[in-house]
């Protein structure tokens, strides 16, 4: 019975022990809609966050997930999971990726609604190299590159904006079939006029060098409206 009951406590204590955290802030002048999920996952969780608040997410050790959040939206809009059919501004990682090194970005890759920032708490830099401990930030979401991209809601109030490959589905903007590569998918008018405006953000599938961040550290901060 001893130790049954110390198993039990040991598995408790276990299960209230986080290896890393994320918190979110919300600062934007509305309350938020927060959404979390692991990759390779389909259910998300979504909670409010008030403006002015934030909330601290533990996660494992090589936690793989996204964090994102809507303020306009009603019912089961504000539970969508972010993607091209519901486009929200990105805060993608991965904790101890290749070497045990920590991989993140903003990502607008399928859109944007929201100004954003990431940042690591702790971990050190290499050199005064942004990439390395760095801070992604877009601190004013771009204007949507063409009418087709814009996302209204019920009230006709734009609410976000899709990316090229969402709203358009060829091949050349979703970087697919005969433009799967690197070598064969660039960046195009609308990606490009995305990245001028937030340079740190992804903005096409192969948007890796200007947009992939890297640190060693157990807790990121994400900022809605910077």
């Amino acid at each position: 019975m001893y130790t049954s009951l110390k198993f039990i406590a040991l598995a408790a204590l276990v299960g209230f022990t986080s290896a890393s955290q994320v918190i979110v802030k919300n600062h934007c002048a509305a309350d938020a809609h927060v959404g979390q999920i692991k990759n390779g996952e389909s259910q998300a969780n979504i909670q409010v966050v008030a403006k002015g608040a934030e909330k601290v997410y533990e996660v494992p050790a090589n936690w793989q997930g996204r964090f994102w959040a809507r303020t306009d939206c009603e019912g089961d809009a504000c539970n969508a999971i972010a993607g091209a059919a519901a486009p929200a501004s990105l805060a993608e990682i991965t904790f101890k990726g290749h070497a045990d090194i920590d991989f993140y970005d903003v990502s607008f890759v399928d859109g944007f609604n929201l100004p954003i920032k990431m940042a690591p708490i702790g971990g050190d830099g290499a050199g005064g190299d942004k990439y390395k401990c760095g801070a992604p930030t877009c601190a004013k979401v771009p204007d949507c590159p063409n009418d087709a991209m814009k996302v209204k809601g019920p009230d006709g109030k734009l609410t976000g904006c899709k990316s090229a490959c969402s709203a358009f589905n060829s091949e050349e903007t979703c970087c697919t079939g005969a433009h799967n590569t690197p070598e064969t998918c660039g960046p195009n008018e609308y990606s490009k006029a995305v990245k001028a405006a937030c340079p740190d953000a992804y903005s096409y599938a192969y948007d890796d060098q200007t947009s992939t961040f890297t640190c060693q550290t157990d807790k990121y901060e994400v900022i809605f409206c910077p």
